[in-house]
């Protein structure tokens, strides 16, 4: 690790995204009711424990799978997807609780999101692949070579993520650069407690005070949504939540021997100067940093064209 002086943590956790964020995360994991792609878009395969995962397919050649990110769907990954089409198979689901993904059973984990992409992986026949993952994306592969190793791997890039979010006295390269372990645990804690409210808090704290006046328990509007996300089972993404806090990759990143592109966003509201490129470099010696000066926490988003590129040359020269 860096030996560098860690920032104090704050009072508690910044907020992880913007208005557009959350509106964008309700409609991914269906607490919008926004509707989603129909099911024709998709294949599909049968998990282990019978759950169905609907999986989007473009291309040819070798094959490239696109984990996506917590509140997100494949649709993040759309416009790199097209540009890598050209020359791979590219395969990318919604995962378990988000968007066409939404019916479970059960609790979330990493671990069976691990197994759903290596379920996938035999589904679909594939020997070596490679594998993107961003944010919750990146954890999923991550916990996917923990458990499975390199044998099916060709090469693998992570965006913008840690290998543990939680920090301590001696790690400083979690969320914010200082989100404890009982911090996080507050927050989902609350989330579980008063799903609704801790959601409409959220969103009316960054709307301004006219729309924080529509969404309080006062208002018709505020009364009506509670309502309706008191109907809703939310805990199977708060205990993939729970899981994502748990994880810690370091050491096994460490014994990494696939070929690893590690790409971060310099304006991340998690990452943002939190020195992850140095870790990265110290411990995965031949990893390739790649930095987005103007990117937020979603580089493959904000500049797909960009993103794309890198991609295709790091997989030109090492997979």
């Amino acid at each position: 690790m860096p030996d560098s002086a860690p920032p104090d943590p704050p009072p508690k956790p910044p907020r992880l995204t913007g208005l557009r964020g959350v509106f964008d995360a309700l409609r991914n994991f269906g607490l919008m009711g926004l509707g989603t792609p129909g099911a024709g878009d998709y294949e599909s395969f049968t998990a282990s424990d019978g759950h169905v995962v609907p999986v989007w397919m473009l291309g040819g050649g070798s094959p490239l799978i696109l984990v996506h990110g917590f509140g997100c769907t494949h649709r993040d990954w759309l416009p790199v997807a097209r540009r890598l089409a050209r020359r791979h198979c590219v395969l990318s689901w919604d995962a378990r609780g988000h968007g066409s993904c939404r019916s479970v059973n059960g609790s979330i984990t990493l671990a069976r999101l691990a197994t759903d992409l290596a379920e996938a992986l035999d589904h679909f026949g594939l020997q070596r692949s490679i594998l993107v993952g961003h944010s919750m994306g990146a954890l999923t592969l991550m916990q996917y070579l923990h458990l499975h190793g390199t044998q099916r791997v060709a090469a693998v890039a992570l965006v913008d993520q840690s290998p543990c979010i939680v920090t301590d006295d001696s790690w400083r390269l979690g969320l914010f650069g200082g989100c404890s372990a009982a911090m996080l645990s507050g927050l989902i804690a609350g989330a579980r407690q008063d799903l609704a409210g801790t959601l409409l808090n959220e969103v009316g704290a960054l709307a301004g005070a006219w729309v924080q006046r529509q969404l309080s328990v006062e208002a018709a509007l505020g009364r009506l949504l509670r309502r309706r996300l008191g109907r809703i089972d939310v805990r199977p993404l708060l205990d993939l939540a729970e899981s994502m806090a748990q994880a810690d990759f370091r050491a096994s990143l460490s014994r990494l021997d696939a070929p690893l592109l590690v790409v971060l966003g310099a304006r991340s509201p998690h990452y943002a100067g939190v020195p992850l490129d140095a870790w990265y470099r110290d411990t995965v010696k031949h990893a390739q940093i790649s930095i987005f000066p103007r990117a937020g926490h979603s580089p493959h988003v904000s500049e797909s064209l960009r993103f794309a590129s890198e991609l295709e040359r790091f997989i030109e020269d090492h997979a």
